[in-house]
């Protein structure tokens, strides 16, 4: 897969006339002394386009930084961290293949290749969750499956709903579409995803042995197919927000 536009939050490109008359509604709002708290800013690039920004206070002056869409950096992360893993499973096996091997290099292959699966995981199951958290409206209301009569709003669904309810319900009453049923291949492969992240999260030794012993784990990290499960993530972001994971055009991998 190609490396991908970056993206940032409500995005758009202006016409020439557009872009004029933002640059000096900027240098009015610039003179603005009154309160900020309720604002959100927008930014005008010098390629005419308006982006979403919020302030950060920086030498107890207020300045505003755009803000990047998190479900296209935290799709960007794995995606870097994708070519690592193939690497280094690569090297783990074709050092295991070859006796003359030093140990110290498939121990190194081991360790970097867990190192990144960790940071693969939880990269791209964030931009799962971040896209659809992103989708929920702010009066979204639904009822709660486990108290009856009691309604659940916004940030409690986000907080106390599961992936998958919030992928087949949740998601299915805000768009009418329900993904898990249209793209069932896709969906199986980012539950697959979803477990080996918590599996990973929430690491356990085998509770049959004296010892921490993790082969379990480790043998589904290895097993595990990368390339499929990125693929699918980007079909799923994309399914609710069409092309905001696209390629670039700027020939890099990543």
């Amino acid at each position: 897969m190609k490396h991908i536009k970056r993206k940032f939050l409500r995005e758009y490109e202006f016409t020439k006339d557009g872009y004029d008359y933002a640059v000096e509604q900027g240098k009015i709002a610039k003179k603005f002394q009154g309160n900020l708290k309720d604002f959100v800013p927008y930014i005008v690039t010098t390629d005419q386009k308006l982006i979403q920004g919020f302030f950060y206070l920086l030498d107890g002056k207020k300045v505003m930084i755009g803000e990047p869409n998190p479900v296209v950096i935290y799709f960007s992360n794995a995606q870097g961290f994708l070519s690592s893993i193939l690497k280094y499973r690569n090297d783990l096996f074709e050092g295991l293949k070859d006796e003359k091997t030093d140990v110290d290099i498939i121990l190194n292959a081991m360790f970097g290749f867990y190192s990144v699966v960790t940071s693969f995981s939880s990269s791209l199951f964030n931009s799962l969750e971040a896209m659809i958290n992103s989708k929920i409206p702010k009066d979204f209301t639904m009822v709660n499956p486990k108290r009856r009569n009691t309604i659940m709003k916004k940030h409690e669904v986000i907080r106390f709903t599961g992936f998958e309810d919030k992928v087949k319900k949740v998601l299915k009453k805000v768009t009418g579409n329900n993904f898990a049923e249209q793209k069932n291949q896709d969906y199986n492969e980012l539950i697959k995803l979803k477990i080996l992240r918590d599996n990973i999260t929430h690491a356990k030794a085998n509770i049959d042995y004296d010892v921490n012993y993790y082969e379990k784990l480790y043998t589904e990290a290895l097993d595990f197919d990368y390339v499929k499960s990125l693929d699918s993530a980007k079909v799923f972001i994309n399914f609710f927000e069409n092309k905001l994971i696209e390629p670039c055009d700027c020939g890099l991998t990543h």
